[in-house]
């Protein structure tokens, strides 16, 4: 059975985990839209990562609808992530994929080795 819309899993965002526990954590947001699995977010406001937030950056590892106290689970070090799996503005691209490594993470393409 094929559905119109699947959404990803941390399996479609993460290629790698240094530690099965470290590599995560739970922060509670005030969303004021949804979040999915593989958005770069801006781990203090919840909102789409921009060039501005600099190295205050993080990728959602599930979904979660908008409102006041939600709970979302985000990225946090060690993770080798698969860039076909995150969301992030074309413009801010390349400055939120410093700051993830900057915060000892990696992007894999096609000659990581882990």
């Amino acid at each position: 059975m094929a559905f119109e819309y699947e959404s990803k899993t941390p399996a479609d965002v993460l290629v790698y985990t240094q530690d099965p526990v470290f590599h995560k954590q739970e922060v509670i947001l005030d969303l004021t839209a949804d979040v999915t699995c593989g958005d770069v977010i801006n781990p203090t406001t919840g909102a789409a990562y921009v060039a501005a937030d600099a190295d205050n950056c993080a990728v959602a590892l599930q979904n979660q609808i908008a409102g006041d106290d939600r709970s979302l689970v985000i990225s946090d070090r060690g993770c080798v992530f698969n860039p076909a799996g995150l969301v992030v503005a074309t413009a801010a691209k390349d400055a939120a994929y410093a700051a993830l490594v900057k915060q000892g993470n990696r992007i894999a393409d096609a000659n990581t080795a882990i």
